[in-house]
């Protein structure tokens, strides 16, 4: 079970912030926005992949019961977050993702 998820995104990136910014409203479990130049980040988690903290690729982390951390690197955190998009979300969160989609083709 999903207890929480951690965003982790280059604030410099127009798409990263604005997924950092609209993804609260569309969980239903507590978001925590990190930057990936946050020098606390590598010893706060640890399993965060080295592409994420070098600010190569943006990465959410979705918080297990046990506070264990499992990261989905780039756009395969839509999969890894849609367990918690609320119900009436959906629509929304599928926009968010497009946007994503459409800026890393141009």
């Amino acid at each position: 079970m999903i207890r929480a998820v951690v965003v982790v995104a280059d604030v410099a990136c127009p798409s990263c912030s604005q997924i950092a910014r609209e993804l609260p409203d569309l969980l239903r479990v507590p978001v925590t926005v990190r930057a990936c130049r946050d020098p606390r980040l590598a010893g706060e988690y640890p399993t965060l992949p080295a592409g994420v903290r070098a600010c190569r690729t943006p990465a959410l982390g979705t918080v297990r019961g046990d506070g264990s951390v499992r990261w989905w690197p780039g756009l395969t955190g839509a999969i890894g977050v849609l367990p918690v998009v609320r119900p009436r979300a959906l629509p929304e969160a599928l926009a968010l993702l497009w946007t994503a989609l459409r800026t890393r083709r141009s």
